[in-house]
């Protein structure tokens, strides 16, 4: 597991979402795994999840009082254990404080066996104050299909590879989604990931880019829009085994339930 996102709606054709396609995506990118490094005002809406004030992955603003995360960093966890750090740059940065979770809803449907439904929404004790380093992330509309090859993008402070080093700076990279009919193929002979239709793959046939250890509730976007959370794999960037994400856009009527966004 891996402890280890506008769109005009002209572009929204019988539930397919045509974005720029893996042609589209730079093959320089030089780590995350594989990618390089970036800025929180790139990201403002990216945090850092703390458990008993360990760094244990990451989170996704979608407003001044919720922030989404993978429902496997909060199974099991009190909201008195659970913090977050937002508008930093650097990994661990202890100047900036810890923001205080008053409550967490983990998907009551949520499976720590197969991770799915792998979504957990926070409510912050106190409101966010928006700026340039920290702000909300759009949602997606309810029930979209990627197209194949659209191109993803991933943020987060996890390893640089399987069981490697942690970054000092947040790690941005971008990667192509794969069908979930060809994702659950790639992973038919394992029970370590069951694809679902609340589950969203991505990455490279040859591998080499991927989300990591650490990187988890961190967001996969599409154009500046939050298509998936870090949640499920196998390794990191191994091209037999595509990284999988919670699927927000299948999720859309859950979110709404609770924070009413």
């Amino acid at each position: 597991m891996k402890i280890i996102l506008l769109i005009t709606f002209a572009s929204l054709f019988l539930g397919l979402w045509a974005i720029p396609s893996q042609s589209d995506i730079a093959e320089d990118e030089g780590r995350i795994v594989g990618g390089n490094a970036t800025t929180i005002e790139r990201f403002p809406y990216v945090a850092q999840l703390y458990h008993a004030n360990v760094f244990f992955g990451g989170a996704t603003i979608i407003s001044p009082k919720w922030v989404l995360t993978a429902g496997h960093c909060t199974y099991g966890q009190n909201t008195s254990d659970v913090t977050l750090r937002v508008g930093a740059t650097p990994f661990n940065q202890t100047r900036n404080e810890a923001i205080i979770v008053a409550e967490i809803h983990i998907h009551p449907r949520y499976n720590d066996t197969t991770v799915d439904y792998d979504i957990s929404i926070l409510r912050l004790q106190k409101d966010l104050v928006f700026g340039r380093r920290i702000h909300s992330v759009p949602l997606p509309p309810r029930n979209v299909v990627l197209s194949a090859g659209t191109a993803a993008t991933v943020v987060g402070w996890g390893r640089l590879s399987y069981q490697g080093e942690r970054p000092t700076q947040l790690q941005q990279v971008s990667v192509p989604i794969i069908t979930n009919v060809e994702c659950a193929r790639r992973y038919a002979n394992t029970t370590e990931v069951y694809v679902t239709d609340r589950v969203l793959c991505a990455g490279f046939q040859q591998g080499g880019r991927d989300a990591c250890n650490g990187d988890s509730g961190g967001p996969l976007t599409v154009s500046g829009v939050l298509f998936g959370l870090v949640s499920n794999g196998i390794g990191c960037a191994d091209g037999r085994y595509p990284g999988t994400y919670t699927n927000v856009s299948s999720l859309r009527s859950y979110i709404s339930s609770i924070t009413g966004l």
